[in-house]
């Protein structure tokens, strides 16, 4: 099965892109405004609330970064009209970031009152280690203006227990999640059980703080290890949330944590770059490709 998996990776970049699309369609909310709120009602309506994302990234012209600005600035409306439970969650790359420090912090700005109008939340989302230290500048920035914002950090980077030190108290929102950027090893760690000790002890660390934690990850071991922990020290379920990709096969898992009586959100990319997204995506989980592909053959062979 591993050698399948492989396989499939390696095709991934030649197969067409209706059979990515048909393979990739669980992770994805849709491609329009539209089609996305309407699948975030769905999740709404099973008790999950939702961070929505447009995808997209690195922007190359001023306009571009403009009409995504407003473009998220208008689902803050369309989230309040509807009366939806859900967030936003931006790279800054995709809003100019990598156009000019004014540009950016101009249009994160905009994002930030668009926010603050409807008492709605901002994450900007962690992307490379290039970006790191001014996405965490405009964190603070935008969190002068408005307290209702947060972060995301990577278990797989050696500077994150130090952020999470300089960043913590109890007015702090952090995502952690693992990582998914090729680093080098000089200052990301490489090995699993490594990225796994690290996720634990940034999650406790955070927690202990009195920071507010998105424990966003599918590793089932980090879950149970972390809920454990939780309830152990008698965590508040108003500290914390588990956080998963939009697709990802877990909902007797995270149907049981709601019951208990924790909040789980949905993270939900939609939008136009669907494909790199879903390559991304296909080739971090190739046993679910794999098993798609086994059930188209299966129809055909058996009609």
């Amino acid at each position: 099965m591993k050698l399948i998996n492989y396989f499939i990776i390696q095709i991934i970049p030649f197969l067409p892109k209706i059979f990515i699309r048909l393979v990739a369609s669980p992770y994805i909310a849709g491609i329009t405004d539209d089609q996305m709120l309407v699948n975030v009602k769905k999740l709404n309506d099973k008790g999950y609330n939702v961070a929505i994302d447009i995808l997209g990234e690195h922007v190359t012209t001023d306009r571009d970064a403009t009409q995504i600005t407003e473009r998220y600035a208008n689902l803050y409306d369309r989230i309040a009209s509807q009366g939806l439970d859900a967030n936003l969650s931006i790279k800054l790359s995709h809003i100019g970031q990598d156009l000019g420090y004014e540009l950016v912090r101009k249009n994160l700005m905009i994002l930030v009152n668009a926010a603050k109008k409807h008492n709605n939340f901002l994450r900007l989302d962690m992307e490379n280690s290039p970006y790191t230290s001014e996405t965490i500048n405009l964190y603070k920035k935008a969190f002068e203006i408005y307290p209702n914002v947060g972060i995301v950090l990577q278990a797989y980077m050696h500077r994150s227990i130090d952020d999470i030190d300089m960043l913590a108290n109890k007015m702090f929102n952090v995502r952690i999640c693992k990582g998914i950027y090729i680093e080098n090893e000089d200052i990301a760690y490489r090995g699993y059980e490594k990225i796994r000790s690290n996720y634990i002890a940034l999650v406790q660390r955070a927690l202990t703080k009195g920071s507010y934690v998105g424990i966003a990850s599918h590793d089932e071991y980090l879950i149970d290890t972390l809920y454990a922990w939780i309830k152990d020290n008698k965590i508040s379920p108003s500290q914390y949330e588990f956080q998963v990709l939009h697709g990802v096969p877990m909902e007797k898992k995270l149907q049981q944590l709601i019951k208990e009586g924790n909040k789980v959100r949905v993270y939900v990319p939609y939008g136009d770059n669907w494909y790199d997204y879903s390559v991304r995506r296909l080739k971090e989980n190739p046993k679910m490709a794999g098993y798609i592909i086994k059930n188209i053959f299966s129809r055909i062979f058996n009609r």
